[in-house]
């Protein structure tokens, strides 16, 4: 299988940590891929575009061993949990399944609310729209007090609910340190302030083997467009 998606790893990704708790890791090829802008912070417009096998253009986008794209986090992280090789992420349908589901879906919007805030700081700052940042915050401070609780309380297990917290956890990190703009509402924002049980899960379960297979780690590999490019052709021969 290949993975398109962008290797910025100083922050947790989902798929990946999916992908190697489920046993896929040694049987998955991944593809660096710069829809905005490099390790750098480079600008690379359409050069890594992967419009042919995701009309969307939008990492992460999987093209299994069939050539069938499968593109969106959650419909790769559910892929990849129904032809596990190893654990499975996704509990039985009941409480636990519904607890897991409810935290992926919190935990996206916390990270793709806060691709929206970067997008939203490229532009000079008097273009910026404040009405996003008041909307967005009081959401961000709830979701991050209501993982807190749950932290409080505990979990016997790790499912991908789990490996979404971390996603978003570790990107608002992310977003302060390698990005230039700082936010106007918290500049300085501190997911770990008053969250000491978050804090204490976030440390232990970024030691696990799948966090740490690329966490904080360089990317290994050719990254240039042009491999990027090969694999996309690649990918659209097995269609033929």
């Amino acid at each position: 299988m290949k993975l398109f998606y962008s290797p910025f790893h100083t922050f947790v990704h989902k798929v990946l940590v999916t992908a190697h708790e489920c046993g896929h890791w040694d049987h998955l090829e991944r593809i660096a891929t710069f829809p905005f802008k490099n390790n750098a912070g480079e600008d690379c417009g359409d050069s890594y575009d992967i419009t042919p096998l995701n009309p969307l253009d939008k990492v992460p986008t999987l093209v299994t061993d069939e050539g069938q794209s499968v593109f969106g986090s959650q419909a790769i992280c559910e892929y990849l949990d129904a032809t596990s090789r190893g654990r499975k992420m996704y509990p039985e349908p009941g409480p636990a399944r519904w607890d897991a589901l409810c935290r992926l879906s919190l935990s996206d919007s916390i990270f793709e609310s806060t691709v929206q805030m970067v997008m939203e700081q490229w532009k000079p700052r008097e273009q910026w729209n404040m009405g996003l940042f008041e909307w967005l915050w009081p959401k961000f401070i709830a979701g991050l007090d209501s993982l807190e609780r749950d932290a409080a309380r505990g979990w016997d297990t790790f499912d991908v609910g789990h490996a979404a917290m971390l996603h978003a956890i570790s990107y608002l990190g992310f977003r302060a340190e390698f990005y230039e703009a700082k936010d106007p509402i918290h500049p300085n924002f501190n997911w770990r302030e008053g969250r000491p049980a978050l804090s204490a899960w976030f440390d232990e379960a970024v030691q696990r083997p799948s966090v740490q297979s690329h966490y904080n780690k360089p990317f290994e590999g050719d990254d240039s467009a042009a491999a990027c490019q090969a694999a996309v052709a690649a990918c659209l021969a097995l269609r033929t």
